[in-house]
């Protein structure tokens, strides 16, 4: 009787720990990835980054004190990495754009930086494009929202 319990047990037990090992292990994964990133896009040491976010495999990275943002999508074969000088910069948007003739589908979502002098940076950051051929689906109402989230904690560091 005691036999047919305790393999019932370790079953049971096996169930639930390799799974939660294989997410530990995937996370832990992934922020040594972010802190390689970060190091080496700080530009030479001039800017310290501090994690602000991560969500759907996506870490947003600012520096407070220079001025400085970093994106880092990892739903990419390989991570899509995006820096952004905040000193050059006025005001953050989000800018979508859809195919024609159709109003509820995103094609892409991007953040817009105006510049300080009123011309409009070149430089725009991707969050979501339907185009890139992502590791995990990911869907666009749910980016958008997130891009609009970290709009507005951008906006308090500019």
């Amino acid at each position: 009787m005691d036999t047919p319990v305790i393999i019932i047990g370790l079953v049971l037990i096996a169930i639930v720990v390799f799974p939660l090992y294989f997410v530990l292990r995937a996370n832990q994964l992934d922020k040594n990835q972010i802190k390689t990133l970060f190091a080496q896009n700080s530009q030479d040491n001039k800017y310290q980054f501090e994690l602000i976010a991560t969500h759907n495999r996506k870490a947003l990275g600012i520096d407070s004190k220079k001025k400085g943002l970093l994106f880092i999508d990892f739903n990419l074969k390989e991570p899509y990495v995006s820096f952004q000088d905040l000193k050059q910069s006025e005001s953050c948007k989000v800018a979508t754009s859809s195919p024609q003739g159709k109003s509820n589908v995103l094609k892409k979502v991007e953040w817009f930086f105006m510049s300080k002098k009123g011309i409009p940076q070149s430089n725009t950051v991707l969050f979501h494009d339907a185009d890139n051929d992502y590791i995990v689906p990911v869907y666009a109402q749910e980016e958008l929202k997130l891009a609009q989230q970290w709009q507005e904690v951008i906006q308090k560091h500019l």
